[in-house]
């Protein structure tokens, strides 16, 4: 079975489709008075949405009333349903649509639908073809407190809510849900890979478990040496190459390098102390100046690897100021202070390459960048802290006139 999901503009039409094509029979109105035709469905919809319109004091115009969900079982999932049957398998999408929950860009609490408690109408229909019955349900934008069903990903969240029913069934999962769960995994594994400040294949399967997924690796006949792994996701499972042939465990370690083109510490030298003369036996003289502590790196973008050297009170400025700016989840404070680094050392797309990989879309320094003749080392590592803290600055969200 699969749901496929839309946000209708005008449900007029949606609402004709489903309860007036030929041979539709209704299964459920859900409160809605029983009896009413498909224009009275919407006019009731649309007017409860204007309502509750008027009273919104922020936020954009509700300009989109209705959601229509299109329920595709296979014949020998349903075979010998009767309309009570049907009428349950609509109660079952809609209780489930409810209970799937996503975490949209820049909030922090997971959002959910109420279509139960919000006007619908199901209707069954048959394919005029192979004669297939299916299910259209269309559902009220504004639920009965006045409240907004958030659409956000509504595609998405209907084909987790077959997959759900699927497995409780046990249906068969259809491709277009195996392909969302491989790309799902897909980023998960992208983002573990960001985050991972060494690489490690115990970490990586360690950190994937975390995740809720279960992480099988499998070792040659010749030795205990990992050869691949598979992930399993409910009741699915998929190798690493299904996943991507990044993720294989020979490509791994490639995969992660490019995520983290950054320097890495090699050793800090000359940390001498000044020698303070015995003033008993000899006369006061001058403490000596301390010879100048450096920290090296080796920095490696692919193409070549070479050691610089900073000194360790602008390495310290770099490791102590550094913050993450505000809605990047990708990034860590090491990201932003190594971005600061190569920023100093004046390996602009590198910085700005690194940036990228962590999330980052803010301005990146002009072609002029570098240490002006009034600063001084300190000064222009906070300057060089402060572009990088910009450069991984989320990019804004570009939102459409239509809701």
């Amino acid at each position: 079975m699969i749901i496929l999901a839309k946000v209708v503009p005008y449900g007029g039409n949606a609402a004709r489709y489903a309860m007036e094509k030929e041979k539709a029979k209704v299964v459920k109105m859900n409160h809605l008075p029983e009896g009413l035709d498909a224009t009275s469905v919407w006019y009731m919809m649309k007017h409860h949405c204007l309502l509750h319109g008027a009273h919104r004091t922020r936020g954009r115009k509700l300009e989109r009333f209705m959601v229509t969900f299109v329920v595709s079982p296979s014949k020998e999932e349903t075979a010998n349903y009767t309309i009570a049957d049907w009428r349950n398998l609509s109660d079952e999408v809609i209780k489930m649509l409810d209970f799937i929950g996503i975490f949209p860009k820049g909030k922090k609490e997971e959002v959910r639908t109420n279509f139960q408690n919000s006007m619908s109408v199901a209707a069954l229909h048959s394919d005029s073809k192979s004669g297939t019955l299916h299910l259209h349900i269309d559902c009220c934008r504004v639920d009965l407190n006045g409240g907004t069903n958030d659409v956000h990903d509504i595609h998405r969240r209907a084909m987790k809510a077959a997959e759900r029913i699927n497995m409780k069934h046990g249906w068969e999962q259809p491709e277009e849900i195996g392909r969302m769960n491989r790309q799902e995994i897909a980023d998960v594994c992208d983002n573990i890979l960001r985050r991972m400040d060494t690489f490690s294949l115990n970490q990586f399967f360690h950190l994937l478990r975390q995740k809720g997924y279960d992480v099988m690796p499998k070792s040659t006949d010749e030795s205990e040496e990992i050869a691949g792994y598979t992930i399993r996701k409910n009741n699915s499972t998929y190798k690493a190459s299904a996943i991507g042939r990044r993720f294989m465990v020979s490509q791994l370690e490639r995969t992660w390098k490019g995520y983290h083109p950054t320097p890495t510490r090699a050793a800090e030298v000359n940390q001498s102390r000044p020698t303070i003369p015995n003033r008993t036996f000899a006369p006061p003289t001058t403490p000596a100046e301390p010879e100048p502590s450096y920290a090296y790196y080796r920095f490696n973008t692919g193409e070549e690897a070479r050691e610089l050297r900073i000194p360790t009170s602008v390495e310290q400025i770099f490791l102590n100021e550094a913050e993450v700016p505000e809605g990047n989840d990708v990034a860590t404070t090491k990201n932003v202070s190594h971005i600061a680094i190569l920023l100093f050392l004046g390996y602009l797309d590198a910085a700005t390459s690194m940036s990228e990989s962590c999330g980052g879309g803010g301005s990146s320094p002009d072609s002029g960048w570098g240490k002006k003749d009034d600063e001084d080392d300190h000064l222009f590592a906070r300057r060089c802290l402060r572009m990088a803290h910009s450069m991984c600055r989320p990019k804004p969200i570009k939102r459409s006139f239509h809701r």
